[in-house]
């Protein structure tokens, strides 16, 4: 099958390791992909094209970014409809953002099947978590437009598909296909020894997370959490792989509580590497999710069959199940995570068990391989239904 991957996104970050990584499983299975997007085919990767138009939109304001959002509609079907022409797809698939219908409309156009990927209700996410949304009303319509006129919609977890219905999007048209982890390459055998010794951290117990550093990521209390847990007599610390706009009041805030010398902030890494920082953890803590996301750092740390600690949200139980391959504690409840990692960490027959269980989880349906298998079987259920 030929199918047309489209994507306005700078491709960084989590995005971009889900544009790669799915766009890649549907090669391995034997299938032609051709990645259109403004930055090029490729993700995570500092190009001269991700630079230019990460520049771009840094300058241009809330109002005027919006307004560049509706209009690449224009310079997007057209970029869509040259690839159709050229790339011949047999279907197209789509990485939903807000305004954008370019890949709806020309599938609809060419009668051609159609899946858009729903990460986030960005009508919801932008006026909550960014700046102002200053076309709500349009943003909400539109959304519901593109979803209602793409073949199949797959959202990434139940909550998402619950908002979506919502709104007003057909429930029949909707999948829930939570994100996956390439279970090669985050795999058990890899030990994080050198990241261990490198960080003069050998002998400790290690309690980790991975991700941009945001305020919504609930740093502050992981840390809050951490200062009030033991190790049963071993050492601990904190290893915190990544960077971001929070980066100055998590180092302040262990100030604070009197544990910056139990707290490395790693800055940012590249995707490949990783895997070594995850391996070098006894303990790998989701403090805080929005409620639709789908977190790849929860699927990778369970790839590496370490023991997740998360909390206990209906998207999240997508994922995982509390006691077989996790422990879930009450959200926003810092005494809570702290009950967690205390059980956790005072348990070493816990955490082995809880994570060969997550592996095991991992490798029985939540590679990025066993979903783009199903992807492939809803175009092919949408060509035999013309």
């Amino acid at each position: 099958m030929r199918i047309l991957y489209h994507h306005r996104t700078l491709g960084d970050g989590a995005e971009g390791v889900h544009v790669a990584s799915i766009s890649e499983a549907l090669r391995r299975l034997g299938h032609e992909v051709e990645v259109i997007s403004l930055i090029g085919k490729r993700t995570n990767e500092a190009s001269s094209r991700q630079r230019r138009w990460a520049g771009i939109a840094r300058m241009m304001p809330g109002f005027v970014y919006e307004i560049g959002e509706l209009g690449y509609n224009v310079m997007g079907r057209a970029l869509i409809e040259r690839a159709i022409r050229e790339f011949r797809p047999d279907a197209i698939y789509d990485r939903y953002v807000n305004y954008c219908y370019a890949a709806v409309g020309a599938a609809r156009r060419h009668r051609l099947p159609m899946i858009l990927e729903v990460n986030s209700p960005y009508s919801f996410q932008k006026q909550t978590f960014d700046e102002r949304l200053y076309f709500r009303g349009l943003s909400r319509r539109m959304e519901r437009k593109i979803c209602s006129d793409a073949t199949r919609v797959i959202v990434v977890s139940t909550p998402l598909r619950d908002f979506l219905v919502s709104i007003g999007v057909p429930a029949d048209r909707i999948i829930v296909m939570p994100n996956g982890v390439d279970a090669e390459v985050f795999a058990p055998r890899a030990t994080g020894k050198n990241v261990r010794q490198a960080l003069n951290i050998d002998d400790r117990l290690v309690v980790g997370f991975t991700g941009i550093l945001r305020p919504w990521h609930g740093l502050d209390m992981l840390l809050q959490a951490f200062a009030g847990a033991s190790g049963g007599g071993r050492p601990l610390h904190l290893l915190l792989v990544g960077d971001g706009p929070s980066r100055a009041e998590v180092e302040e805030q262990a100030a604070r509580l009197g544990i910056q010398d139990h707290v490395t902030v790693t800055g940012r890494l590249p995707h490949a590497t990783v895997r070594d920082y995850v391996a070098a953890m006894d303990v790998a803590v989701s403090p805080r999710a929005t409620f639709y996301a789908s977190p790849m750092k929860i699927l990778e740390y369970m790839a590496m069959g370490k023991a997740v600690i998360a909390p206990d949200m209906p998207n999240i139980r997508d994922i995982v199940t509390h006691e077989r391959d996790a422990l879930l504690f009450t959200p926003e409840r810092a005494e809570s995570l702290e009950a967690s990692l205390a059980r956790m960490l005072g348990d070493e027959g816990l955490r082995g068990r809880l994570g060969r269980e997550a592996r095991r989880t991992v490798e029985q349906g939540r590679t990025w391989t066993h979903n783009a298998r199903a992807v492939v079987e809803l175009f092919e259920r949408a060509r035999a239904a013309g």
